[in-house]
């Protein structure tokens, strides 16, 4: 697994992200709360992870692969709280949304 400089690629995507804060785009979201949980152990391998992924991996009508993420500070949940892709299937339907900061 590549080593992420996460520090370094969040500090590049600052000045998009505090523009978003500033046209409410981060959903109540602070920089600070984006900030603080790309610090957090196991965030650079996480996101290495993620990065190392192909684009397309999973085609239109496949199932997708399961995980399990944190909840971000202030989306409602408790300290702790996960939420995983599996236990939402047969139930409403899930969307992925995935922004640039480039």
């Amino acid at each position: 697994m590549a080593r992420v400089d996460v520090g370094r690629m969040f500090e590049a995507m600052r000045p998009q992200l505090e523009r978003d804060e500033a046209e409410g785009r981060l959903a109540g979201l602070t920089v600070e709360d984006l900030a603080d949980a790309v610090s957090r152990p196991g965030a650079a391998e996480t996101i290495a992870e993620t990065l190392a992924l192909e684009a397309g991996s999973v085609k239109p009508g496949e199932t997708a692969p399961d995980f399990t993420l944190p909840w971000l500070p202030g989306s409602g949940e408790g300290r702790g709280a996960t939420v995983t892709l599996s236990d939402h299937f047969g139930k409403q339907p899930v969307a992925l949304v995935f922004g640039s900061y480039t």
